[in-house]
């Protein structure tokens, strides 16, 4: 069947008996079509004349047509019939009496009608994020179909799946007053038409300035979203179809319904507040938000005591549910009820030994319970097994934007789809499968990780928990769709790694979070390591760019390129900022340099907020206007830019010399020599040194290198005339290593001062397995990943690794399995090399995951040493209370990413095993470091890198 060509497009048949929603839809696919092929297809409601082809959009139960096929044998609509948002497309080529061939969609019900009209316009190349993240359309003159485009859907994995519009200032409110005069029905069918495009069904409207029933204007949102079936709600502390908005036009002292957003003060005016709510919006479909939390987000007014916050929530929802009951009677339609755990409230639910919360209070049983993770991507609760008998069922709120404590992150997207994978893998396993929500939000910025969240939402079955390739395999797929078909695989492949490995960059600390020594200046060379990482992908973002076809350009424009380019040059200005700061304290006159490069970034990021702006006659202006540099605490309040330091040089040229991942000095006129000993080269596997070799004076010098005979060192300096710093690298050729430590002598000389190296080397021990890790500086550095030993639990299971995942870049986690007792369940087993017999300290770093049950921590299992037995070790401190803004160790670990947990471990001199057991599914492991207590690691935000092993 031609779906278009040179004699135009297919008509399309809605017949008069369809949803009217489906004749909107039906205009928005005949625009898809005419996007790709230049040609719109005609809307027909019923045949005029003879046709060659046509495409039918039918829903079961109002298609007299439909009927007509399934009474023929055509069609049989067993696979969609009695079912949810399914839908069947069937090309029939059997000559009809009005046409020859007939391209049927047909749906279980409007919205899978819907979603099989949009899977239309996908096959068509059109990608839902056409509008919303400029994604290409591929012009084509002609397009056949076949029978291969036949196609039967299954259920949605979950019923209830959406995306929240939130924290929408100073950005999206900026950007729709200035295209669509405010949150109006206008704008809103753009994102009615994306969360369909998404197969999604479920939205949470922007809230901070708008009221959704009050801005279409009226009621024309309202209207406009029944009309496409999009199932409206209000966010988990706006009760009863109300906004929390409306209060304030409302509330008065001579208002109807009283002054006070208080229950005990004025119940009598917000049962009427509510009821009114009900009765306005009853007609139309949608999960009525119950329970009432504070004004503005916050705690509940006028309660004391755990046993009276929860007494007073019952007898608010008691009324709710009687309020809706009778709404609904009047109406004759029945709506979800769902109440959100969020924060405090989860207290009130499950209670404390003293006091028995909501958690067995048979008020809840019909209602939707929607958990919360702690806001930064991880879970805080699960039902356990007893819980998961509840009637109602479970959601979760998810948060791929959030505006609160301890630090907000807004501005870019900073979520991995890995960690969206593992964790709502996590509350899927636990039976949460009712509600997704997520916090989008601008929405414009996380377009990518929301595109996984909702095809995660959706077909859980091919991109959840079974799939471990599935942040990897969704990346690719997504390139396709969005920047088009004409990519090569290579270019494919490239996009692919960059938008991974950005988003990592900028999960591994919130770019709101960054200051100037988040990274540290020196130790490990860590700001180094950053800087050189942001330089590749600042280059690699630029590169592509050109290489990329242009009409992917768009795309790429609007939803990446200004964004990585903006987020690294953000992590560079605060590196280049503790640089300086350093270097000040040095005394030295390269300080001055770094300084100007902060202020040269300051500069640039203003121009890409600009260029941002412009970009394509302004369409997404208002969008990056956000505050994301040097936040102080939750909000812009007191935010900064980093601070600059100059320094003022000495009269004339003068020596200074220290390690680049050291803050040692030597300078010395007078005397014996200043004098640095260096050890690294006793360390396996270690092949160089850098040293710095600075003038703290003006002018320059020339810089005068002497070293022993000496078969296993050698040094290299590009320049030798120093004005600021050059760096020198000191080489060790390993392969001519003694036996025994030796000691070789360097000195350093720029006329008058002079300071000397003594640098030691030895050779490594050789007879050891593969996979032995060695310590430098007296630290051994194991990534998670790099075991050498599976342990398989009783059960069969063994860890599975996580891909570009966390602040280490992988992990490892027990799928699909609760609980262990140690020894039981699978671990894995590393070999480490150690000097020494003795004490030693095993530092386990994990991802900053949660309990997801009261009183219950994140165990893991060690055992260390021959004689050692399994123990069990909790990952988190005493007193951790997951999403508490006050909560020290909670609010670290997600800043930080990463808990650390220190265990006392005994070992022999040689070669040591020590095995790690997973006993949930909720720890990860990342990463572990040995020491003992006279090396202590650095400070540092990343840690050791990882130590050489054999086989390396």
């Amino acid at each position: 069947m031609e779906l278009f060509g040179k004699n135009g497009a297919t008509v399309f048949l809605v017949e008069e008996e369809a949803y009217p929603g489906i004749f909107k839809i039906a205009e928005k696919v005949a625009e898809d079509i005419r996007m790709v092929s230049g040609k719109k297809p005609e809307i027909l409601s019923g045949w005029k004349g003879r046709k060659k082809a046509a495409v039918l959009f039918a829903t079961v139960g109002k298609s007299p047509l439909l009927n007509q096929l399934v009474a023929e044998e055509r069609i049989d609509l067993a696979g969609v019939e009695g079912k949810r948002e399914t839908y069947g497309i069937c090309l029939l080529s059997a000559p009809f009496e009005m046409v020859e061939e007939l391209l049927v969609i047909y749906g279980s019900d409007k919205r899978g009608t819907i979603y099989g009209m949009f899977h239309l316009s996908e096959i068509a190349g059109v990608s839902p994020l056409v509008f919303w993240g400029d994604a290409v359309v591929e012009k084509r003159e002609h397009m056949e179909l076949d029978e291969k485009v036949s196609y039967l859907s299954k259920e949605p994995s979950v019923r209830y799946r959406g995306f929240f519009i939130n924290d929408e200032w100073p950005c999206f409110g900026n950007w729709t007053f200035r295209h669509y005069g405010g949150f109006t029905a206008e704008m809103y069918d753009k994102v009615f038409e994306l969360l369909l495009r998404f197969k999604g069904n479920y939205l949470w409207p922007a809230m901070w300035t708008s009221s959704f029933a009050l801005d279409g204007p009226g009621d024309e949102s309202a209207k406009l979203a029944d009309l496409y079936g999009v199932i409206m709600g209000n966010s988990h502390h706006e009760p009863c179809l109300r906004a929390s908005e409306e209060w304030d036009l409302c509330r008065g002292t001579d208002s109807i319904y009283g002054n006070d957003w208080n229950y005990r003060k004025n119940k009598a005016g917000l049962l009427k507040y509510w009821r009114d709510g009900l009765r306005r919006s009853g007609d139309y479909e949608s999960i009525i938000t119950v329970g009432m939390r504070g004004e503005r987000d916050s705690a509940l007014e006028g309660t004391t005591t755990l046993q009276e916050n929860i007494d007073i929530l019952k007898d608010i929802i008691t009324e709710q549910k009687a309020l809706i009951a009778e709404t609904e009677k009047e109406t004759g339609k029945h709506h979800p009820m769902l109440l959100a755990l969020y924060k405090e409230v989860e207290r009130y639910f499950y209670g404390d030994s003293n006091t028995a919360g909501l958690r067995e209070w048979e008020g809840l049983s019909d209602i939707i319970l929607m958990l919360c993770e702690d806001n930064f991507g991880h879970m805080r609760s699960l039902p356990d097994e007893k819980m998961r008998e509840h009637v109602g069922g479970y959601g979760m709120y998810y948060h791929l934007d959030y505006h609160g404590a301890p630090v907000s992150y807004e501005w870019i997207n900073s979520t991995p789809l890995s960690l969206i994978w593992e964790q709502m893998a996590l509350a899927y396993a636990y039976g949460v499968r009712e509600v997704w929500m997520v916090n989008v939000g601008d929405l414009k910025g996380n377009e990518f990780p929301l595109s996984y969240f909702m095809a995660l939402a959706y077909d859980f079955d091919s991109w959840g928990s079974s799939n471990q390739e599935s942040p990897a395999e969704f990346t690719e797929k997504w390139v396709r769709q969005q920047f088009g078909h004409k990519l090569g695989q290579g270019l494919v492949e490239r996009m692919a790694v960059l938008m991974t490995e950005g988003t990592a960059l900028f999960a591994r600390h919130r770019p709101e979070a960054l200051c100037s020594h988040t990274y540290h200046p020196y130790h490990y060379g860590e700001t180094d390591r950053v800087l050189e990482e942001t330089d590749r992908l600042i280059g690699e973002t630029k590169a592509l760019y050109q290489e990329l076809p242009k009409e992917s350009r768009s795309a790429y424009e609007s939803m990446f390129y200004y964004y990585l380019l903006a987020g690294c040059n953000l992590i560079q200005m605060q590196c280049y900022a503790g640089k300086n700061a350093h270097y000040a304290r040095c005394g030295k006159k390269c300080a001055n340099r770094y300084a100007d490069l902060v202020r040269d970034c300051i500069q640039k990021d203003k121009e890409l907020i600009a260029q941002f702006g412009a970009w394509n006659q302004g369409k997404w202006e208002g969008m990056a206007s956000g505050s994301h540099i040097g936040f102080m605490k939750w909000n812009e309040d007191g935010s900064r830019y980093p601070l600059r330091m100059y320094v003022e040089p000495f009269p004339k040229p003068r020596l200074v010399v220290s390690r680049s991942d050291g803050e040692e000095l030597l300078q010395k006129n007078y005397g014996t020599p200043d004098c640095m000993e260096i050890r690294d080269f006793c360390d396996a596997g270690v092949t160089c040194v850098e040293i710095e070799v600075a003038n703290t004076g003006s002018g320059r010098f020339c810089c005068d290198i002497l070293m022993e005979e000496c078969p296993w060192l050698s040094f290299e300096m590009e320049k030798r005339e120093v004005e600021e710093q050059e760096l020198m690298i000191l080489r060790c050729h390993r392969d001519f290593l003694p036996d025994k430590e030796e000691c070789c002598r360097v000195r350093i000389s720029d006329g008058d001062a002079v300071v000397e190296l003594l640098v030691y080397g030895k050779q490594e021990e050789t007879h050891v397995p593969e996979l032995t890790f060695f310590a430098r500086a007296g630290v051994i550095s194991i990534g998670a990943e790099h075991f050498a030993k599976t342990i398989f639990g009783e059960d069969g299971t063994c860890p599975k690794k996580i891909f570009d995942y966390g602040l280490s870049g992988s992990g490892l986690k027990a799928m699909g399995a609760h609980s262990y007792f140690p020894g039981k369940g699978p671990g894995v087993v590393y070999y480490v090399y150690v000097e020494k017999e003795g004490n030693y300290v095993l530092e386990i770093m994990s991802a900053p995951n949660n309990p997801v049950q009261p009183k219950q921590g994140v165990p893991f299992a060690v055992k260390a040493g021959a004689l050692d037995c399994w123990r069990q070790i909790d990952s988190l401190p005493a007193g951790y209370e997951a999403g508490e803004p006050d909560n020290q160790p909670w609010a670290k670990g997600v800043l930080a990413q990463i808990h650390k947990t220190k265990v006392a471990v005994s070992l022999h001199k040689g070669l040591n095993e020590i095995s790690i057991g997973f006993l949930d599914d909720v720890f990860v492991l990342e990463k572990l470091l040995l020491y003992d207590e006279a090396h202590i690691p650095q400070e540092s935000c990343m840690g050791p890198p990882e130590s050489w092993y054999q086989g390396k």
